[in-house]
C-alpha cells in the first residue's frame, strides 16, 4: 500500500512538470510568427497613398527569392523615406514611376509577398559620359565615349547608344544655348547627363544590353570632349 501511494506522487509530480513544458514546446499552435528582415532595389511601378510597388533589380545575400518579383510594398506612419547623398527626407507622394529605390523592409513568416517597408531610399539615377557623336537618329544618338563619370567607367571606350525622348535638353556651349536633336552633328563633342534601365553597381547588370535614355545633351564643338565637371550641376556623383 506504501508503495503505490509513493507510485502515485511521482506520477503527478511528473504530470504536473511534464505537461506544461509539453504545452510551452515550439511548433505549438500558440506559436508567434518570426519577423524577418529584407533588403532590395529597384524600379518604382506604382505609388499609393500608402503603399509603393516595385519591379526588383537587385537583392541583398538572403533574398533572392524576391529577384525579379513585383512587389507592392505597405508605408506607413514608420517608415522612414530619404533621397541622395544626403539622405534627406521626403515624402511618399515625391516617388515617381521610373525611380530606382533601394528598400529595406519586414515580413512576417516565411510569406514573401506580404512586406512592409521600413526604409525606402530614392537613389539618384543620373549618369554620365563625354566623347564624340558618331550618329544621330530621329530618337537618339550613338557616341564613343572617351570620358565618363566615376560610377560609369564600364562605358569608357565603348561605342554607347542613348535614346532621346521629350523631355530630353540640348545645350551648346558655355552659354547654354537651346538647341535640339536634329542641330547634333556627327564629330561634335558632347557631354551627355542620362539615366539607365537598372544598377550599375548590381551582380548581373549588363551595360551592352542596357537602356540609357538622355535627360541633357551639352554639345562644345568638333572633337570638344568636356570634361565630367561641366556638368555637375546634373550629374550627381553617387551613381545607381
Amino acid at each position: 500500500m506504501r508503495k503505490l501511494i509513493i507510485f502515485s506522487a511521482a506520477l503527478a509530480l511528473f504530470a504536473a512538470i511534464a505537461l506544461p513544458a509539453l504545452a510551452a514546446a515550439p511548433g505549438s499552435a500558440m506559436r508567434t510568427p518570426a519577423t524577418h528582415s529584407h533588403w532590395f532595389a529597384g524600379t518604382v511601378t506604382a505609388v499609393g497613398t500608402d503603399s509603393l510597388s516595385v519591379g526588383v533589380l537587385w537583392t541583398g545575400p538572403h533574398d533572392g527569392a524576391l529577384n525579379g518579383q513585383s512587389l507592392t510594398l505597405a508605408v506607413d506612419a514608420t517608415t522612414t523615406i530619404s533621397t541622395g547623398p544626403s539622405h534627406t527626407s521626403e515624402p511618399l507622394a515625391t516617388i515617381q514611376n521610373g525611380d530606382l529605390v533601394g528598400v529595406r523592409a519586414t515580413g512576417l513568416g516565411s510569406d514573401l509577398t506580404t512586406l512592409t517597408a521600413t526604409n525606402v531610399h530614392v537613389n539618384c539615377d543620373c549618369h554620365w559620359v563625354g566623347g564624340t557623336i558618331s550618329a544621330v537618329g530621329t530618337s537618339s544618338l550613338t557616341v564613343q565615349v572617351s570620358r565618363t563619370g566615376p560610377y560609369d567607367t564600364v562605358l569608357n571606350g565603348q561605342s554607347v547608344t542613348i535614346g532621346a525622348g521629350a523631355s530630353t535638353i540640348y545645350i551648346q556651349g558655355k552659354g547654354k544655348t537651346p538647341i535640339t536633336l536634329s542641330d547634333l552633328k556627327v564629330g561634335e563633342g558632347v557631354g551627355i547627363v542620362f539615366s539607365a534601365n537598372g544598377f550599375f553597381k548590381a551582380p548581373g547588370f549588363n551595360a551592352a544590353t542596357a537602356t540609357f535614355t538622355a535627360a541633357r545633351v551639352h554639345v562644345w564643338g568638333q572633337r570638344d570632349v568636356p570634361a565630367a565637371s561641366s556638368d555637375t550641376t546634373s550629374a550627381a556623383p553617387t551613381g545607381a
